[in-house]
């Protein structure tokens, strides 16, 4: 039983914010620009700006001492009268392509759910450019609301309740 237990082993991330390590603006541009540059076509120098400017919203998981993956929180706030309470934003999630497949996109959502709950809200919401994530997301409670649009491009808006 000790050899199953240890093969179920995860690997863990630790999150950290931007904010807390400024260092990785660079590398937290470059994931951002490689992943969604084409939408906005503005560059790395472009997105050095926005991470820093959104450093305490960004969180940067660690992995064996290095940045491996990010994602980040934005307040959003609704028109109460449709009945939607403020939520966080899901945004900027990624994992490096060298450490794709370990779990790690889990313990973000796990993180962005430990962080939403601590900031005394109960909804995120999500844009997904890419439809075949969708069933990750849904597999982590999310659910699928309506179509949207990012800056002319089709998404899919997801909420997650906690």
């Amino acid at each position: 039983m000790l050899l199953f237990s240890s093969a179920l082993k995860k690997h863990k991330l630790t999150f950290t914010t931007l904010n807390n390590c400024m260092e990785h603006v660079p590398l937290a541009a470059k994931w951002a620009e490689e992943e969604w540059g084409y939408i906005r076509n503005k560059g790395v120098k472009y997105r050095e700006q926005l991470m820093r400017d959104l450093s305490s919203q960004v969180y940067i998981g660690i992995f064996a001492g290095q940045p491996v993956a990010m994602f980040a929180l934005i307040d959003r706030n609704f028109d109460e009268t449709i009945g939607v309470s403020p939520a966080q934003e899901l945004m900027y999630v990624y994992v490096d392509k060298n450490y794709r497949g370990l779990g790690f996109g889990k313990q973000i959502i796990d993180k962005a759910k430990q962080v939403t709950t601590q900031l005394g809200t109960d909804l995120i919401v999500l844009d997904t450019l890419k439809p075949s994530l969708n069933r990750f997301y849904e597999n982590q409670g999310a659910k699928i609301v309506c179509e949207g649009e990012l800056f002319s491009h089709p998404t899919e808006v997801l909420r997650i309740n906690l």
